[in-house]
């Protein structure tokens, strides 16, 4: 598999797509960024996976316990 601008789009809409079937399930994920961003990291992900391609992302799915949304600032603030 490649590394380039196609594969990370096909990678976002795969992304897309299972975040919304495991929303719709009552699952969260979490990014794992590092073991992606990090060259060696990324080298031993692929060969723990067995995969000949790049891994374009590294995510934790589950359930945990109901959180509050953080707070937001009102519109107002942010927008002139």
């Amino acid at each position: 598999m490649r590394d380039d601008r196609e594969a990370w789009v096909a990678a976002g809409q795969a992304l897309e797509r299972m975040l919304l079937v495991a929303a719709s399930e009552g699952l969260t994920a979490s990014y794992l960024n590092q073991p992606i961003e990090v060259g060696t990291l990324r080298e031993r992900l692929r060969v723990l996976l067995r995969v000949n391609g790049t891994p374009q992302l590294l995510l934790r799915v589950g359930r945990g316990p109901y959180v509050n949304h953080a707070p937001r600032r009102p519109l107002s603030d942010a927008v002139n």
